[in-house]
């Protein structure tokens, strides 16, 4: 059975990534940037991890125009032309540089449903790459590839065949996402962070803006990761996928061996 109880609220930052704080222990994504609490988010609550690059189209753009007025400076078209000439060469380099890292970038793509929520690991592509390969074996479109998996998702099953389905989906939503010892959960119209709440409209405001959510003692949570809450409430509600649940189940059966019942 899933184990839907509270992760410890510490963890050894010697295993997180040195720039961004980020790690992984178990199935939770563990997000630990100095000054603010332990934020910790249960990917099995997700549909899928994926990586994403920034776009270079902006930084192209204006290495492009930069190089245009390296040539217009340097056929005197443009006035001061050799001091325009070396600060337009220069612009033309950084930008040029900043495309370049841009495409090697790599962020995080955490995916419930429709929303879509990045989130920047500043300590490079093979850090994120290594991040979603971790995480990826527990979200829900994944092939099932452990044993824990396998079980959770016979348990989520048979919570459909009793007709406990959505019962069973809000249990596993009270303990999803931590920010320190305080439970992210949904009250009303109401995003709930420990003692502090958030209207729901108020949090997707933030979350347009790629804004945070300000706690108490000056703590902070994207409000987009708060959202991942509010859209796998919508999910309970509605109801699991049980084809998908009964193809993935279906098919770690036939790799494993195993089979129904046993």
């Amino acid at each position: 059975m899933m184990d839907t109880t509270s992760p410890a609220s510490q963890i050894d930052r010697q295993r997180l990534l040195p720039r961004s704080g980020i790690g992984v222990d178990g199935a939770w994504l563990v997000i630990a940037p100095p000054g603010n609490p332990i934020i910790r988010l249960d990917a099995r609550l997700l549909d899928r991890v994926e990586l994403i690059g920034r776009s270079p189209t902006g930084p192209l753009v204006w290495s492009g125009v930069a190089t245009a007025g390296v040539a217009a400076a340097a056929l005197s078209i443009v006035p001061g032309g050799v001091f325009a000439c070396a600060g337009l060469a220069y612009l033309a380099h950084e930008r040029f540089s900043e495309a370049r890292r841009r495409t090697r970038s790599r962020d995080l793509l955490l995916a419930l449903g429709d929303l879509e929520v990045a989130l920047h690991v500043a300590d490079g592509p093979e850090a994120a790459k290594n991040i979603r390969d971790e995480l990826a074996p527990y979200t829900r479109d994944a092939p099932i590839t452990r044993p824990e998996v396998y079980e959770d998702a016979k348990r989520r099953m048979r919570a459909q065949a009793e007709g406990k389905g959505e019962a069973s989906a809000m249990r596993e939503i009270e303990n999803a996402l931590l920010v320190g010892t305080d439970v992210v959960y949904l009250r009303g119209d109401y995003l709930q962070v420990g003692q502090v709440a958030f209207r729901i409209s108020e949090v997707r405001e933030y979350a347009l803006r790629g804004a945070n959510l300000p706690l108490t003692g000056g703590r902070l949570l994207q409000a987009a990761m708060g959202l991942l809450v509010v859209a796998a409430d919508g999910r309970a509600k509605a109801g699991e996928d049980v084809t998908l649940l009964s193809k993935r189940i279906a098919d770690y059966e036939a790799w494993s061996g195993h089979t129904a019942g046993r």
